[in-house]
């Protein structure tokens, strides 16, 4: 295989890989897109199924992770099926949660918006064709959370590439997601001295209590109690119920300090007209805020390394001040301002009729306790997108939207209910059949300690169904 045959692409290394890591034979291709995507394509040795799958990235990519396990931003579970696959760096090198790369550099900020999915496609199917001398019969994108926002921006902008299009947990409006949910989440946990009021060392050990008082509270909001959260938007979490630690602290109470934060956090970003910006934290969520927002002694937490980065390095048209970081974020004045670079990195395009009219299938999942890209970006998008093309029931041939209880953000964490589906055999399977799901069956990872250990998803505006005690969830519908 030679680089000279690719438009854009240099290949520097083409290797057979057997008996690695329980996968299938395969090609490993390793080498740069123009300007300077770093990528790998994993070409199966035998039994191709003439089919392609490209993988998106996570929070502000800078990485080749190829050997990503499960289906957020990775390829190896493709490669099982028989894809031929590839996955990239989003065009620079740094951390998932380090976006300085940006500053100064255009070309880079235009690739990881959207230029870059079209760029792999074009290297990855040229590389396809001469490894096989064939074509894919199928194309394929998966991504999650920023893989998830480029899967909406494929969709949107690229409509003829993909047959069919995973997006799980997207961050659509990446502007105000990172930038003015990023902040306030910062801002809101920062006391005057600038140190964390909510940390790992004083409040990881709380999170069951508060999980399981905000259960209580928002459990008859979805008309059953239950102890699912399937419709967390419709709670308005109220911190005053919460067990007070008058005098003696402990892990089951919560001091004022620690009230008014969370206060904050449910409530979600106001400007000092008391004009909400955008929403809060989903109530259920608590179980995964030690993933990404409680710091340690000796790290950032990913959540708030994401939100001031994104500020910092891509929100404003001209930069930022030397040191700028969260704290300095002005939710009177600045939200006005991401709107500029927001138009090149946001998915929010309503209008999907060119991928409809391309024959063109869109898978899209979101967690309802996802703290980190809030489930109401998807909720949103979707909604828009039925209001723009005539309705839910019009759009549901080609675009569905399944909201997941108690799943977090792109499988992260083991989840409390049943959230583990294949989302590639349901694509693929809505793809070559041309009939689309009416739902998916979830499993638990944990069934030792579940409470359910299978759940049918069901197509948003409907929502998950959980089995009765005694029955299975094959009874069941949507």
């Amino acid at each position: 295989m030679s680089a000279s045959v690719f438009d854009g692409a240099e290949i520097s290394s083409a290797t057979a890989m057997v008996d690695y890591e329980g996968l299938p034979g395969f090609c490993r291709i390793q080498g740069t897109i123009h300007p300077d995507i770093g990528f790998e394509a994993r070409f199966p040795l035998s039994d191709w199924n003439g089919k392609y799958y490209q993988s998106g990235c996570g929070g502000y990519c800078g990485s080749v992770l190829a050997d990503k396990p499960g289906f957020s931003n990775s390829i190896n579970e493709a490669l099982k099926k028989g894809f031929a696959t590839i996955t990239t760096n989003g065009g620079h090198e740094g951390g998932p949660g380090d976006a300085s790369w940006a500053e100064g550099n255009p070309e880079a900020v235009e690739v990881y918006a959207h230029k870059g999915i079209a760029l792999t496609h074009a290297a990855g199917t040229a590389m396809l064709r001469e490894f096989y001398n064939d074509a894919a019969s199928r194309h394929y994108f998966g991504g999650c959370s920023t893989g998830g926002r480029m899967a909406a921006k494929a969709a949107q902008l690229y409509p003829k590439l993909f047959d069919g299009i995973l997006g799980g947990g997207g961050v659509l409006h990446l502007s105000y997601s990172g930038g003015v949910y990023g902040s306030w989440v910062v801002q809101a946990n920062t006391d005057n001295d600038g140190r964390r009021i909510l940390n790992k060392a004083n409040f990881a050990a709380k999170l069951p209590a508060l999980n399981d008082a905000v259960v209580k509270q928002c459990d008859a909001t979805d008309g059953e109690e239950d102890g699912i959260l399937a419709a967390p938007r419709m709670c308005v979490v109220d911190v005053n119920a919460l067990p007070a630690c008058d005098q003696i602290e402990s892990d089951q109470c919560f001091t004022a300090r620690e009230r008014s934060v969370l206060a904050k956090w449910y409530q979600g970003p106001r400007n000092s007209s008391g004009e909400q910006l955008f929403p809060g934290m989903p109530a259920g969520s608590e179980p995964f805020w030690n993933v990404w927002f409680l710091d340690s002694e000796d790290s950032v937490a990913p959540g708030n390394l994401l939100g001031g980065n994104y500020a910092r390095y891509l929100g404003f048209p001209g930069g930022t001040p030397e040191g700028y970081s969260a704290m300095d974020f002005d939710f009177d004045r600045d939200p006005e301002r991401l709107h500029e670079t927001g138009r090149q990195l946001d998915a929010l395009d309503p209008d999907l009729n060119a991928f409809e009219k391309a024959g063109g299938k869109y898978l899209m999942w979101h967690g309802w306790a996802d703290p980190l890209v809030l489930p109401e970006m998807s909720l949103n998008y979707y909604e828009s997108v039925a209001t723009e093309m005539g309705g839910f029931e019009r759009i549901s041939p080609f675009f569905r939207l399944f909201m997941v209880p108690g799943h977090g953000h792109c499988w992260e964490l083991p989840a409390e209910l049943p959230d583990r589906f294949d989302p590639i055999a349901t694509l693929d399977k809505w793809v070559e059949s041309g009939v689309p799901p009416v739902s998916i069956k979830a499993d638990q990872a944990a069934t030792e300690e579940a409470k359910f250990s299978e759940a049918l998803l069901c197509p948003h505006p409907s929502t998950a169904v959980f089995p009765a005690s005694g029955k299975a969830v094959g009874a069941l519908s949507c």
